[in-house]
């Protein structure tokens, strides 16, 4: 019985050896996920007074943060890249380089608030892969992420067949320019996606942890402030209750200056899912965006600003 139970424990170390080592396995350099560790690098290097974006994949795929730059009259860096790291972790991350005096725009993406504060597969990506592993738990903002038997079984399939399987939508590290916007996709067409049913119930635990976080950067002299995401107009229409409800709640607590509906946005105006925008509707929403900011007189335009964006 005990070599039995000797045997057994052996097999589960090694079989937790090797999980542990295919979770280790790294992203391809180019992978779109360890741009994170560029935008790191760009915002350690930025002084402040600055306004930092956070959110999810609508904020890399749906501003131009040249034309914020330039119409704010100060530095602007988007640090959004996928709603799967989780609001929590993402907002843990800005949280790091933000200093008295700047800005912190919050953009996030709905499901945020019902089913994804705590992140997904993709946020193991972010955590092993780009090696940022104090991203893994925080308790009191956000715990594991979901999804770590997809995350797993991706890796060992990659693991297997020696590679991974190629992006069909070029998605790409490289994709990123030095303001933090996703631009690989802009000269692209449109591609198949389909809209997002009803996205469920607000998630009152996420909402506590959300104004926690806001408060903790009030005292450090950081002004927050959030928008609302770029969403398709079917996906919006199946969703407008929680929305509305989600807005009259945020709006209680926190500098709200935009209303959801603004970027209801019809489905031409996107690239490939409900969030992303192409290259009109970037234009688009970076436009509401402006007026928006403008219209809040939380900070002045630029007198150079532009009056549309191109």
């Amino acid at each position: 019985m005990q070599r039995f139970l000797g045997k057994l424990l052996v097999f589960w170390f090694l079989f937790l050896l090797g999980i542990l080592g295919i979770l280790l396995l790294p992203l391809p350099s180019r992978g779109y996920h360890l741009a994170i560790l560029d935008k790191h690098r760009l915002l350690d290097a930025m002084g402040s007074p600055k306004l930092v974006i956070a959110g999810g994949s609508n904020c890399a795929f749906g501003i131009d943060s040249l034309a914020l730059t330039e119409a704010l009259g100060m530095q602007v860096f988007n640090l959004g890249i996928s709603a799967g790291f989780g609001l929590g972790r993402i907002l843990d991350d800005a949280g790091s380089f933000l200093r008295e005096g700047d800005v912190l725009l919050i953009i996030p993406e709905y499901s945020h608030f019902t089913d994804n504060w705590n992140g997904s597969a993709t946020a193991y990506e972010l955590i092993f892969d780009a090696r940022q592993y104090r991203f893994l738990l925080h308790p009191g903002l956000y715990g594991l992420p979901g999804g770590l038997p997809s995350h797993i079984t991706t890796h060992l399939l990659g693991f297997i067949a020696g590679f991974r399987p190629p992006n069909p939508l070029a998605y790409s590290r490289d994709g990123f320019n030095p303001y933090g916007d996703y631009i690989g996709h802009l000269e692209m067409e449109n591609q198949a996606f389909k809209s997002v049913p009803a996205l469920g119930n607000l998630d009152q635990r996420a909402l506590n942890r959300f104004f926690r976080f806001v408060e903790s950067c009030e005292k450090q002299g950081i002004l927050v402030i959030l928008s609302y995401p770029s969403y398709e107009e079917a996906s919006f229409t199946a969703s407008t209750e929680l929305i509305r409800t989600l807005d009259g709640i945020l709006r209680e607590r926190i500098p709200v200056i935009s209303r959801p509906e603004t970027y209801c946005f019809p489905r031409d105006w996107f690239y490939d899912t409900v969030y992303h925008l192409n290259k009109e509707g970037r234009r688009q929403r970076t436009e509401a965006l402006l007026g928006d900011i403008e219209q809040a007189g939380l900070f002045p335009l630029s007198p150079y600003a532009r009056t549309s964006v191109p």
